[in-house]
């Protein structure tokens, strides 16, 4: 009888085994990240170089400067732009304030400005050794410091076209804004928020056509601010595990996503005011900002997408909150409205997505003054577009180096990962730490935007926003790292009317790490990775008990 027991407790051990060994892993490994940074000199580290010999253009080693000079461009309302200025700077050289912001890779940064005229200038690189037909991901972090007015501090543009980038892609030896490059879509504010005084990652995918390819990464201003500059560091380009027939669409559509699930909420119970009429929300373990404005959604009268921003901006903006803050939910006295019904998003409330396609020779003298936009018209299908998707993760960096050790970092859980789309959420996901990576699917071409909101007392070990541009059938995989460090957090004091929140500075985020965000997209090779580890160590300890039967036996 004993042996019998032992004998079947083998067979169960070896043969659930294989069946986990060979469980299927998820498609979203297709996408991952094989090959390392494959530009040169991608942080700005090497050195630099005074191109043409103009002391006001500095640029990184390996890469090459573009701009408008004297002449209009589309958008402008024939007002000229001027040659920028350039300057690789160093950390050294930055308030302590800023260093977060415009710096993220050792100790130096590219800063492109020019002050009072519209501004049209690309950094390129040539890069050889590519596959043809490998897809390839283009990553650059980058902060628009386009400034209307310093009144008051730095106000933003209220054009929401004003600034943009955009990349393209060519073969060996093709100059700036010529035919035959391939083009991404162009990012602004109207499908980037927050676009102005902000940084983000900028991310687009698209398939080698030679071994030999230059790359240019566009950005510019249409209008003559105080200060239209943008801050790059970082920059990278990655070899992908899929390949591709044709180069990726460059058009981006403008046509409202198909409907997603958003995510289930649970029924809370009515909040109770203090005595003052004030709401307080105590920060649990697993609350997120997220979860949070869904809680008092209805109470505040407002959706979550509205009460996010409010709740935030009633509590001084924290970057990240901490397990027994205090948030203030309604100030004391504060009478709030009855719900209303509140209108979705429609198809016509979608952002129409304005690129800038211009042609031209290499020169400024052969530049013409308005700029057609040709590489849309070459991107346009055949057929109708297909969706794309996007495949997120968070996972648990306990070194803080941005990238997962999957032998000891496990998948995040209780973190809230949002896709928006010209400024609104199309949908939230709240990761469980075991089915990742989940995947939102059926988005139509276009480009959106990747954000992680993560638990309370954890931060963001690589960017915490990404800009995504979805392209037909292609599949985008984004990987948050996140990992345990409580911040001192301003308290809100709802004592009375007079002190209803605490002016001390909240926290901010100190691991930024973003220089190694890109690589680490590819991190996740399966989403059962720590599954088959405790389940591995199941059957092994199972096979010691029947072997131990045995022999009793």
């Amino acid at each position: 009888m004993k042996n019998n027991m032992a004998k079947s407790l083998l067979l169960l051990a070896a043969t659930i085994l294989v069946a986990v060994f060979s469980f299927p892993r998820s498609d979203v490994a297709a996408q991952e990240i094989v090959s390392g940074n494959l530009f040169e000199n991608p942080g700005f580290e090497a050195g630099y170089f005074n191109q043409d010999s103009i002391p006001q253009i500095a640029v990184p080693n390996g890469w090459r400067m573009h701009w408008l000079d004297g002449v209009a461009f589309e958008g402008t309302e024939g007002v000229v732009a001027y040659r920028p200025e350039t300057v690789v700077w160093s950390i050294q050289d930055a308030p302590e304030n800023e260093r977060s912001l415009f710096f993220r890779d050792g100790s130096y940064t590219l800063k492109l400005f020019k002050p009072w005229a519209p501004l049209f200038v690309a950094l390129s690189q040539e890069v050889s050794g590519l596959e043809v037909g490998r897809n390839y991901r283009i990553s650059a972090p980058i902060y628009v410091d386009i400034v209307e007015s310093y009144d008051n501090g730095k106000t933003q543009p209220y054009r929401s076209d004003s600034g943009f980038i955009r990349f393209s892609v060519g073969p060996t030896g093709s100059g700036w804004r010529t035919a035959g490059l391939t083009y991404s879509p162009t990012w602004t504010a109207e499908n980037v928020f927050p676009f102005y005084l902000a940084q983000q990652t900028y991310i687009w995918d698209f398939t080698a056509t030679s071994e030999s390819m230059i790359i240019f990464l566009e950005m510019g201003s249409r209008h003559p601010y105080v200060n239209s500059g943008f801050f790059m560091d970082a920059v990278g380009l990655y070899a992908l595990g899929t390949t591709g027939d044709v180069p990726a669409s460059s058009g981006g559509g403008s046509s409202a996503p198909v409907a997603q699930a958003g995510p289930t909420s649970t029924p809370f119970p009515t909040p109770t005011p203090r005595p003052d009429g004030s709401i307080v929300h105590v920060v649990n373990t697993g609350d997120s900002f997220w979860t949070i404005a869904i809680q008092y959604a209805p109470a505040l009268g407002l959706t979550p997408e509205e009460a996010l921003p409010a709740i935030r901006e009633l509590n001084n903006n924290p970057a990240f909150i901490a397990v027994g803050q205090e948030l203030l939910i309604k100030e004391p006295g504060e009478v709030v409205a009855a719900p209303e019904p509140t209108a979705e998003p429609t198809s016509e409330e979608a952002p129409v997505e304005e690129v800038i396609e211009v042609e031209g020779a290499a020169t400024s003298e052969e530049t013409a003054a308005e700029v057609p936009a040709a590489p849309v018209e070459e991107a346009v299908a055949e057929t109708a577009p297909t969706t794309g998707t996007i495949c997120v993760a968070a996972f648990d960096d306990q070194n803080g180096d941005g990238s997962r050790n999957e032998a000891s970092e496990n998948l995040q859980a209780d973190a809230a990962v949002t896709i928006f789309r010209g400024g609104s959420t199309v949908t939230t996901h709240i990761t469980d730490g075991v089915s990742e990576p989940y995947c939102f699917e059926n988005l139509e071409p276009d480009t959106y935007q990747v954000q992680i909101f993560p638990p309370a007392d954890y931060q963001p070990t690589t960017s915490p926003s990404w800009a995504v541009s979805v392209t037909e059938g292609a599949q985008i995989s984004v990987s948050f790292g996140t990992r345990f460090d409580p911040q001192e957090t301003a308290v809100a004091d709802t004592t009375s009317a007079d002190t209803a929140v605490d002016d001390t500075a909240a926290a901010t985020d100190t691991t930024d790490s973003g220089d190694a965000a890109p690589v680490e997209e590819g991190g996740f090779f399966s989403s059962i990775g720590g599954i088959v580890l405790v389940v591995a160590a199941i059957l092994v300890l199972l096979a010691g008990v029947g072997v131990v039967m045995l022999r009793r036996g």
